[in-house]
C-alpha cells in the first residue's frame, strides 16, 4: 500500500503572520534551525512563504532615509539624515514573502509529495487540511522511507 504524507509529516510548523516584523521574523527562523515558514493568518491559512534567504537580503541591503521616502523640512537640521541607514527590521513580512504555495494535503501519496519536490526544487512542503495549515514534509522526511526500504 503506498504511503501517505500525513504518515511523515511534522505538525509542528514554525509559521509568521502576515504583520511579523522582518526582523523579528528572521530570528524565529534562526532560533528554529528552518530556513523558511509558511505565513498564515489568525485563521490557519497560508497566504506565503517568507525565507531566511529574503529576509537576510532585505535586512542587510543598504538603505538609507532618503531612499525610503522619509522627507524633511528643515535642512539644516536634517542635512546628513538623507544619508542615515534606514531600519528595516520593522517591515512586515506580507511585504516580503512568496505568494508561490505549493500545498499538499494529509492523503497525498509520498511519491507524489517527493515528485512535486523534485520538479520544483523544494526542500519542504505545506500539509493543509481543507486549505488551513496542519503540518509540513521534508525531503529529509522522504529520505526516511528510502533508508526504510534499503
Amino acid at each position: 500500500m503506498a504511503r501517505r504524507v500525513y504518515e511523515l509529516m511534522n505538525p509542528d510548523v514554525v509559521c509568521a503572520s502576515p504583520t511579523t516584523a522582518a526582523g523579528d521574523a528572521l530570528k524565529l527562523l534562526l532560533d528554529r534551525c528552518v530556513t523558511d515558514a509558511p505565513v498564515v493568518t489568525g485563521e490557519g491559512w497560508i497566504v506565503g512563504v517568507i525565507s531566511e534567504a529574503a529576509l537576510v537580503r532585505y535586512i542587510e541591503a543598504p538603505s538609507t532615509a532618503s531612499e525610503t521616502g522619509r522627507f524633511f523640512t528643515d535642512e539644516e537640521d536634517f542635512r546628513d539624515l538623507g544619508d542615515t541607514p534606514a531600519h528595516r527590521t520593522g517591515t512586515p513580512v506580507e511585504k516580503l514573502m512568496s505568494s508561490a504555495i505549493f500545498p499538499v494535503t494529509r492523503e497525498t501519496g509520498v511519491a507524489v509529495a517527493a515528485n512535486i519536490m523534485r520538479e520544483r526544487g523544494l526542500h519542504r512542503l505545506f500539509v493543509t487540511d481543507h486549505g488551513r495549515l496542519v503540518g509540513v514534509v521534508t525531503s529529509l522526511d522522504l529520505m526516511r522511507i528510502v533508508e526504510e526500504l534499503g
